[in-house]
């Protein structure tokens, strides 16, 4: 019996582990992934661009992220629009930068 317990309690804990890691790799796969940054900033030509790509984005825990807000930037001698969102899972907040210095107005 207490050969059992020790083989489930294992278990457990290499199952925390495991997911563990997959969750800290998720996070710094989030932080280098296109629109993390201004360097990384996604380019775009219309704000329909930018609308396509919020809905695919996603969590790097796999949650639904909404929209808190949004917001220009300038720097470098280009424009950013930066989107605030909020996952509704781990409640993570995340900016998305997208490049619109070559929208025309």
């Amino acid at each position: 019996m207490d050969l059992l317990l020790t083989g489930v309690i294992l278990a457990a804990v290499a199952a925390m582990a495991a997911r563990r890691w997959r969750r800290a790799y998720l996070r710094r796969r989030a932080r280098t992934r296109s629109g993390s940054s201004p360097e990384r900033a996604i380019p775009v030509r219309s704000y329909g661009e930018m609308d396509a790509h919020l809905a695919g984005r996603w969590c790097a825990c796999g949650g639904y992220l909404e929209r808190l807000g949004e917001g220009s930037r300038g720097g470098d001698g280009r424009r950013y629009r930066v989107t605030r969102l909020r996952c509704q899972e781990c409640e993570a907040i995340e900016e998305v930068f997208f490049d619109t210095t070559d929208i025309l107005h």
